[in-house]
């Protein structure tokens, strides 16, 4: 997989998450080339009012820092000490940046998994997926400056994050976003754990 040095530009993957669900040190053994990993979710609700309609929490990221500014799901690196696995490391994330206290019962049975290379460090990201109920409350945390719930339409008009250049409005690193959009397109068979029927399709939006 192909990358830039400071942008997760490889294309993901969809992995079981009985597969990643493993202590740590199982983990990193399967994966004797990465250097760090770190783990998001995917969080959606409802549209109160468009049923059809999912919407996906975003939060938008501290101006410090790497791709300051940008939009994401809520996620962060695995931490020693206080993880035991990177499914862990994404529950807590998600209640550290939003204040969610995600039921790990409710997460979907297939994992996105991206490699790239950021800093010189080859990394592996795990994006988990939920779904919560219509209202859920959200506390941010002070390293983000903005959060809300997104649909596919929103997301789509989500412009690139480009290094270097001042940022401004809704903009998202263009891996992050084909992602999205394939969680959108494929939200049941994510439920589902319809891995053959996704992997059909193509991790392509």
């Amino acid at each position: 997989m192909a990358s830039s040095s400071n942008d997760p530009t490889a294309e993901p993957i969809v992995v079981r998450l009985q597969d990643v669900n493993i202590p740590m040190s199982d983990l990193q053994k399967k994966n004797p080339d990465i250097d760090r990993f770190t783990a998001s979710v995917i969080i959606f609700r409802q549209n109160p009012g468009h049923p059809s309609q999912h919407g996906v929490l975003l939060i938008q990221r501290g101006y410090e820092g790497s791709w300051g500014g940008s939009w994401e799901v809520p996620g962060g690196g695995y931490e020693t000490g206080k993880d035991v696995s990177i499914f862990q490391a994404a529950l807590r994330e998600a209640e550290e940046e939003a204040g969610l206290k995600i039921p790990p019962k409710l997460i979907f049975p297939l994992v996105y998994k991206t490699t790239f290379r950021h800093k010189e460090s080859r990394m592996a990201s795990y994006t988990f997926i939920v779904e919560l109920p219509k209202e859920v409350p959200i506390t941010l945390s002070d390293e983000h400056l903005d959060w809300g719930f997104f649909n596919e339409k929103d997301i789509r008009l989500f412009g690139p994050y480009e290094k270097g250049k001042a940022q401004d409005g809704h903009l998202m690193l263009e891996k992050k976003k084909e992602t999205l959009l394939h969680f959108f397109i494929n939200k049941e068979s994510l439920r589902n754990g319809d891995e053959d029927r996704i992997l059909q399709r193509g991790l392509t939006s």
